[in-house]
């Protein structure tokens, strides 16, 4: 049972009338005069339906994809070193210009990850300011974390955007100026520190899936480890992020599981993890669509008979992992990759005439049971998708660590991932390319490895990923990435609605 999630199905159809966003502007903020809204969070069953309706913007929210999949599988894992498109690709232009990085300001794509992280911030704001500081702490909380979330991945993907914290009128939204990151941080820490004081560590039972203490801690030490790096390089993030960790550590080591190959299964979901996008099949419009873009297949038809019911259609390109990685992970006898990557699979169930088609797939996300009728379409996977778990706060831990010159104290953490993957714990105390080859396998199709790369630098950054785009996509018609890249275009609706706003340079 996934009472948290079965609850927003509810939640999500009765605050569709109140918490709505606008999709004429994309930071269309509540009026303060809007009575429809003032009646509402009269008392703790509204507040709480309220804060439900603003973790529904992370699922499929009256679409046909989820912020996960939108966000940090296609706009993000997919332009890494991780994943590559085969020749055979076609359609779903967005994904295409994503990975070739031809992406422009009129995606619709891009503009749907922007909007639903500012319909998230909407909806925060609204719940803080109708309610009362002292009254519903818990949920005005929630709602703090998630603003903070939201305005930590708009500067990540987007650059320096409006900073809102109550509503305002339209007119007065769209006159705003992209404020300094700087500002926008200290909201977002300001924030978290404030989820952090007024959350229980950890939530079980009919609330599992929500946020906690440790959640809202371990999201800061991520963006004291991001001001660190590129472009702010803020070398005094690292012993705010390094103070932080040591403070949830031990709380951190209560949702370790030493068997990897346990982390994505249904059994264990808001048990080994801190912070997840909660999904449920049932076709009721909170499934996950992730594993329909895993790979590329015919308009009808399974392409994985043994795994999923026979009517399963993909919706993504032919994308594939690197050849190279899947190779070294062989080689070294990384129980990560078989608990991550398939190398291939039967296209039918029928031993006498089925053939082995070889394909490098991540299918970490995909149910395995061609027997569940719970599952009613592509985009009704009932895997959770974390985006906090225990092994984001060793590594991101070790590194501050060795940052501050205490590599020594970082070694039982690199270790203990290593053990779990079957490795042989390291010969001496780590260094940071130790901590971005554990990153770089630990989290294969989670989103993680685009960010830690621009983070780790500029140049780097687009060293690397220029390399592998010389390796693999020669002959798909795209481009080298540059510096543009590192950031995604402002929308251009968004531009559209205020002359105040410069777009990112080179889009």
């Amino acid at each position: 049972m996934k009472p948290f999630r079965n609850h927003i199905v509810t939640v999500m159809t009765m605050m569709s009338a109140l918490l709505v966003s606008c999709d004429k502007d994309i930071i269309d903020i509540d009026p303060i005069e809007n009575n429809t809204a003032n009646a509402f969070y009269q008392n703790e069953i509204e507040a709480r339906q309220a804060i439900t309706g603003i973790y529904a913007r992370l699922g499929r929210n009256g679409t046909n994809t989820d912020f996960a999949t939108d966000y940090y599988w296609l706009a993000s894992e997919n332009r890494s070193d991780l994943l590559y498109l085969s020749e055979g690709t076609s359609a779903q232009n967005d994904q295409l210009e994503l990975r070739k990085y031809l992406i422009s300001a009129n995606s619709g794509t891009v503009s749907g990850i922007f909007g639903r992280l500012y319909s998230l911030i909407k909806d925060a704001n609204s719940l803080l300011f109708r309610t009362k500081e002292g009254e519903y702490t818990r949920y005005r909380a929630e709602a703090r974390f998630l603003r903070a979330f939201a305005y930590f991945e708009l500067l990540r993907s987007f650059g320096p955007v409006a900073l809102i914290t109550e509503p305002i009128e339209n007119r007065d939204a769209v006159a705003l100026p992209r404020e300094e990151p700087q500002v926008i941080y200290a909201q977002i820490i300001a924030d978290l520190e404030y989820a952090a004081a007024n959350l229980n560590k950890f939530y079980t039972g009919a609330d599992a899936g929500r946020i906690g203490s440790v959640a809202a801690n371990a999201l800061l030490g991520q963006v004291y480890m991001t001001m660190a790096g590129y472009p702010l390089n803020d070398a005094t993030a690292y012993a705010k992020a390094e103070s932080v960790y040591a403070g949830i550590i031990a709380d951190v080591d209560t949702r370790f599981n030493p068997d990897y190959t346990k982390l994505f299964i249904l059994a264990n979901e808001n048990k080994n993890d801190i912070f997840s996008i909660q999904f449920a099949s049932g076709g009721s419009n909170v499934g996950s669509s992730l594993p329909g873009f895993i790979t590329n297949s015919p308009s009808s038809g399974s392409p994985f008979p043994e795994w999923t019911y026979a009517t399963y259609n993909l919706q993504g390109q032919d994308v594939r992992v690197d050849t190279m990685l899947v190779n070294r992970m062989k080689a070294r006898g990384d129980k990560r990759l078989m608990a991550s990557i398939d190398t291939g699979y039967w296209n039918s169930t029928n031993a006498a005439t089925r053939s082995w088609v070889t394909r490098n797939i991540v299918t970490k996300f995909l149910e395995k049971d061609n027997t569940n009728t719970t599952i009613k379409a592509w985009n009704d996977f009932p895997r959770n998708f974390t985006i906090i778990r225990p092994a984001d706060v060793y590594l991101y831990y070790a590194e501050a660590l060795i940052a501050n010159g205490k590599a020594a104290a970082a070694k039982p953490y690199v270790d203990k991932l290593r053990t779990r993957a079957g490795l042989t714990p390291l010969a001496a105390a780590p260094t940071l390319e130790n901590i971005k080859e554990e990153r770089k396998y630990e989290f294969i199709g989670e989103g993680r490895r685009y960010f830690d790369l621009v983070r780790w630098g500029q140049t780097e950054a687009i060293n690397t990923l220029s390399a592998f785009a010389r390796h693999y996509h020669s002959n798909t018609n795209g481009q080298l990435p540059s510096a543009k890249d590192l950031l995604l275009p402002i929308p251009q609706n968004e531009l559209n609605t205020r002359n105040n706003w410069i777009q990112n340079p080179d889009y």
